[in-house]
C-alpha cells in the first residue's frame, strides 16, 4: 500500500506531544511490512534536520493559497528519515515557528510583539492548520502521485478528508482516509468558533459546515466522518467517545451517538528499543539494568545518582542539555524510603489535584515515602507544587520543566508511579514505567485500562485522593515486606509489553486489517 501520513509533529523532526511517538513508529513499522509511507509535515523554525536523508527542494512550482483575506505562498521540499519519505510544507507562517503548538521563550525573543504567553497556543493556529491541509491537496494535484490510504493524526489534521473529497475529488478519487483521534478532550478539538468562522477559513458551503455543528461551534472530527474512517488511540478510550453521557469530549460524545458514527479503538504500542534500560546510550539513564532479568542493581544506582544530583537541599536550579529546570524541595533519603514518581503535563486531566490532595494525606500515614515529580503546565499548578515541596520539606522534590533524560530519569527512578488522569486517551508514560521497572498505579479509564490489576501494575476507581491512599498504602507496606514480589511482577510485566504491545505487533494485527477493510 501507498499511505500518507499526516501530522503536524513527528519524533526526530519536530516535536510536541506524544503523538510525535505514535506518528512515527507506525509509519517506521508500516514500511517494514513493504509498505510505502510518506510523512507529510510543515516545515518549521524548529524543525530538526540532523536525521534527515536526501534533504532537497521539490521541483514542483510554488503556490498560492488563499485562507479568507489573506494569501499565503507555499512550496515543498523533500527528504527521508530511515524508510519513510518525507513532505515539507514551506510557508513563513511556520518558518517563523519555534514550537510546534505553542508559544516559546525563543519566540518571544524572535517577536516580542507577538502578544503570546510562553505554553500558550499561537494565536494563528488556524492558519497553521488549515493552510497545511489545503497544501497537501495543492500538493496532490500537482504531483498528481496517487495514494491507496490518508491517516490524518488529530483536529489539526481532521478537515484534510473534507478539502479533498469537496475541492479535490480527481486527485483523491482513489482515496480511502482515516482520522485518528488521539484526544477528544477539551482544547485539543481545534474547532471553529461559529459557522461564520469555518466558512471565513474553509470555504466550504453553510450547507455542508453546519452538519459540523457542537452548540455554536463546528468540529474537524465530525465533519471528517462524513468523508473518512474514525480511530482512537485504544479501545477503552473508542468506547468513552461514544458514550453520550461522557464529560470529558466536550459535547463530542453526544453527537458521536446520537448520529452512530462508528469510531475504531486501535491501542497503541511502544517502540521499546527507544527506551530500553539494557543500554544507556538509548535509554540515556546513567546506568543499565534489565527489568526482564529481575536484575535493578542499576535501577537503584539510578535513583542514588538523581538524589544526589537532583533532589539536594542547597539546589534550585539545574541545566541539562541547554534546558533550564527549576527545583523546588528535596528529598531526605534513607533505605526504608519507598518512592513514587509523576511525570506528565500539568493540566486538570492529568489529576494533578488528585496528586495535591494525596499529599495533604499520606504522610502521616507513611512518613517514609518520597515523591518524585516532574512536569510542567498550567502556572497555578507549578505554582501549588512548588508550595507543596516547601511545605514537606525532605519528601518531595519538584522538577518544573522538561528535559527528555530527566523525565526518563524521574520515572526509572520511582518504586511505583501515579497516573492520576481524569481521563486518558491511551498513555504513553505508564508503558515507559513498565518499561523501566516502575509499577503503574493508575486510575481505570480510558487507555489506562490496559494495566492488568495486580499483574502489571494496580488500578482504582473512583478518581480520588481517598481512594487512591486505600490502594497505595498496602501497596507500599507490601513492598517493603515482600520485595521479591515485585521483583517477580516488573519481570512478568516487561515480558508482557513485548507480547502484546510492540508496534511491530500492533501495526500487524490491528492496523494492516484495518487500513484494508
Amino acid at each position: 500500500m501507498k499511505i500518507w501520513m499526516v501530522s503536524r509533529e513527528y519524533a526526530g523532526i519536530a516535536e510536541a506531544g506524544g503523538v510525535k511517538n505514535v506518528v512515527c513508529s507506525l509509519s517506521e513499522e508500516l514500511t517494514e511490512l513493504h509498505n510505502e509511507v510518506t510523512l507529510f509535515i510543515p516545515k518549521y523554525k524548529c524543525t530538526d534536520f540532523s536525521n534527515i536523508k536526501n534533504y532537497n527542494e521539490s521541483n514542483l512550482s510554488s503556490e498560492s493559497i488563499q485562507i479568507g483575506d489573506k494569501s499565503f505562498n507555499v512550496s515543498f521540499s523533500t527528504g527521508k528519515i530511515k524508510n519513510v519519505n518525507i513532505v515539507f510544507i514551506n510557508s513563513s507562517i511556520y518558518d517563523e515557528k519555534n514550537n510546534v503548538y505553542t508559544y516559546s521563550s525563543k519566540d518571544l525573543e524572535d517577536n516580542p510583539n507577538c502578544g503570546g504567553t510562553i505554553g500558550c497556543g499561537y494565536k494563528d493556529w488556524l492558519y497553521l492548520d488549515i493552510l497545511f491541509q489545503k497544501a497537501i491537496c495543492v500538493y496532490a494535484q500537482k504531483s498528481k502521485l496517487k495514494c491507496d490510504i490518508v491517516h490524518c493524526h488529530d483536529a489539526c489534521c481532521a478537515m484534510l478528508p473534507v478539502f479533498a473529497k469537496v475541492f479535490f475529488e480527481k486527485d483523491f478519487d482513489c482515496t480511502k482516509f482515516i482520522v485518528t483521534i488521539h484526544n477528544a478532550g477539551p482544547a485539543y478539538h481545534h474547532e471553529f468558533c461559529d459557522i461564520d468562522q469555518a466558512k471565513y477559513f474553509t470555504n466550504l458551503p453553510y450547507e455542508l459546515l453546519s452538519n459540523g455543528l457542537n452548540g455554536c461551534r463546528v468540529e474537524p472530527y465530525v465533519l471528517a466522518s462524513l468523508y473518512s474512517k474514525l480511530s482512537a488511540v485504544s479501545c477503552d478510550y473508542a468506547k468513552e467517545l461514544l458514550d453520550e453521557n461522557n464529560t470529558n469530549s466536550d459535547g463530542l460524545s453526544k453527537i458521536f451517538s446520537e448520529r452512530k458514527i462508528s469510531i475504531t479503538g486501535i491501542t497503541n504500542g511502544i517502540d521499546i528499543n527507544r527506551y530500553s534500560p539494557e543500554d544507556k546510550s538509548i535509554s540515556l539513564l546513567p546506568f543499565e539494568f534489565s527489568p526482564e532479568k529481575k536484575d535493578l542493581k542499576g535501577k537503584i544506582k539510578c535513583r542514588k545518582f538523581f538524589l544526589e544530583n537532583y533532589a539536594k537541599k542547597e539546589n534550585s536550579q539545574i541545566i541539562i542539555s541547554n534546558e533550564k529546570i527549576k527545583q523546588f524541595g528535596y528529598i531526605d533519603y534513607d533505605e526504608n524510603s519507598i518512592f513514587i514518581s509523576f511525570h506528565g503535563r500539568l493540566v486538570r486531566q492529568k489529576g494533578i489535584f488528585v496528586i495535591l490532595d494525596l499529599l495533604d494525606r499520606i504522610f502521616e500515614k507513611e512518613p517514609n515515602v518520597k515523591f518524585i515529580i516532574n512536569g510542567q503546565g498550567e502556572s497555578y499548578l507549578q505554582d501549588e507544587l512548588a508550595n507543596k515541596a516547601k511545605k514537606y520539606a525532605g519528601k518531595i522534590v519538584y522538577l518544573c520543566g522538561y528535559e527528555k533524560s530527566l523525565a526518563r530519569l524521574c520515572t526509572a527512578s520511582g518504586d511505583f508511579a501515579l497516573f492520576p488522569s481524569d481521563f486518558e486517551p491511551c498513555g504513553l508514560e505508564d508503558f515507559i514505567a513498565q518499561i523501566y521497572g516502575t509499577i503503574p498505579v493508575a486510575h481505570f479509564t480510558g487507555g489506562l485500562k490496559k494495566i492488568i490489576n495486580g499483574k502489571t501494575g494496580f488500578t482504582y476507581s473512583p478518581n480520588t485522593a481517598e481512594i487512591l491512599l486505600e490502594t497505595i498504602l498496602p501497596l507500599i507496606n507490601h513492598k517493603i515486606q515482600q520485595p521479591s514480589y515485585y521483583d517477580s511482577l516488573i519481570s512478568n510485566t516487561a515480558k508482557y509489553l513485548k507480547e502484546n504491545y510492540t508496534w511491530k505487533t500492533v501495526t500487524k494485527n490491528k492496523y494492516i486489517p484495518f487500513f484494508n477493510s
